[in-house]
């Protein structure tokens, strides 16, 4: 082979070597985030959003893949059996300790920055457990009572009192008395209003400060199924759909007018002002039962990382962004939540009435137990519930069944 075609063999393979290089230093990594629909949230702030992180980080493409919160976890599961986990999930906090026990998520502390961590206070780190962090919160708050105060001279303190007026302005089918929702759905949280309201506990305690053996039906659950059954059934002073109404079906009939009063989180405050309602309404803490404790339940969404990510640096800068002060701003506005970060914390929006109404509530306020099995506990007592909307059991014995088969899922 002649002078001249080596030298030009050694300029092809050296111009490919560069071409190679070159676009290994160009590829993009991919981060894909699995993004909870909460209400209020529009496609325009996930589309705004990704178009301003990818402009920032040119090098990294961003997949927001929104999905409704009654898919998450079963599409989290799928995901996770088929080897296709997302690098960063919204996930229920109450399912971090089923993540945890399948061994998926990933430490998050050492991926992310000193001054993030700092932003956000210890007090609502729900998702460091065993001494490490696995996710930061992204959702936090109170639920809270919305009422009509055009109909309505103030909320009620206790749900004896709320039935009453409930009657009272109780008039189908252009008004009901109080929302229900009593269709099956991924929440629990109708039950959870009454029950906590009513001084109960999902599991007692042992010495050992571990969740035991299922306590839903003791006096407090009984009770509290049995008041739901009756608004629904014998008062009748609920929307006659409750059975077919998940609570975003129950909210939509309180935003259009139609319902006297309706338990909720701040996202109905967000959806009310932004679609203009032509009524009067207000925000109250939910109430309990006469002589029982206040106790709202509270409620708390965490973004983890997942171990399998193999971008786990460019998913760390998106956490980064996502909680600047201009993106979770625009979150909490859209979403009615109170501030996750300090840095927001003293932000005009923060001191309208739906959140200082949440403040309130933080107050003896409960959170959902966290146990690995909770989202087959939420199922079994759903189906007691259920059976007891339809008629077709009672309190006592719908619940006793259902705490029976949540002891023998946990083993107790």
């Amino acid at each position: 082979m002649g002078e001249f075609t080596m030298k030009k063999v050694s300029l092809i393979v050296a111009l490919v070597l560069c071409l190679s290089m070159s676009s290994l230093a160009f590829a993009k990594s991919e981060i894909s985030v699995l993004w909870a629909e909460y209400d209020g949230i529009t496609p325009e702030y996930a589309q705004a959003l990704t178009e301003a992180f990818e402009a920032a980080n040119p090098d990294i493409d961003l997949n927001i893949i929104s999905t409704p919160w009654d898919q998450m976890h079963n599409k989290l599961i799928t995901s996770l059996g088929a080897g296709q986990a997302p690098d960063l999930s919204v996930i229920g906090t109450r399912w971090l300790i089923e993540f945890m026990e399948m061994g998926v998520v990933e430490p998050i502390e050492q991926h992310l920055s000193k001054e993030l961590l700092a932003n956000i206070p210890e007090s609502i780190m729900e998702g460091k457990l065993q001494g490490k962090l696995y996710g930061l919160p992204v959702a936090i708050g109170p639920r809270i009572m919305f009422y009509r105060s055009d109909l309505f001279e103030k909320a009620p303190e206790t749900f004896e009192e709320a039935l009453e007026m409930a009657k009272k302005i109780h008039n189908p089918p252009d008004m009901y008395g109080i929302g229900l929702a009593g269709k099956k759905h991924t929440e629990l949280t109708d039950f959870a209003y009454y029950f906590y309201g009513n001084g109960g506990d999902f599991f007692e305690m042992t010495p050992e400060g571990e969740f035991g053996k299922c306590t839903v039906n003791s006096e407090a659950g009984v009770k509290a199924l049995a008041f739901m059954n009756d608004i629904a059934n014998v008062q009748k002073v609920t929307q006659p759909s409750f059975l077919a109404d998940a609570r975003a079906e129950a909210q939509d009939i309180f935003v259009s007018g139609k319902l006297g009063m309706f338990m909720s989180g701040g996202f109905t405050g967000a959806i009310l002002d932004q679609r203009g309602v032509d009524f009067e309404w207000a925000p109250a803490v939910i109430p309990h039962f006469e002589g029982k404790p206040s106790a709202p339940l509270f409620i708390t969404d965490t973004i983890v990382m997942f171990n399998t990510s193999k971008n786990k640096a460019a998913a760390a800068k998106f956490l980064e962004f996502f909680y600047q002060d201009e993106w979770r701003l625009q979150f909490d506005k859209l979403t009615g939540f109170p501030p996750v970060t300090k840095s927001l914390g003293d932000d005009p929006h923060f001191q309208k009435p739906v959140a200082q109404v949440m403040v309130q509530s933080m107050e003896g306020s409960k959170p959902w137990p966290l146990v690995a099995e909770w989202p087959e506990c939420t199922e079994y007592i759903w189906n007691a519930i259920s059976s007891v909307l339809l008629g077709e059991a009672e309190p006592q014995a719908a619940l006793d069944e259902a705490a029976a088969e949540i002891d023998a899922l946990r083993g107790m």
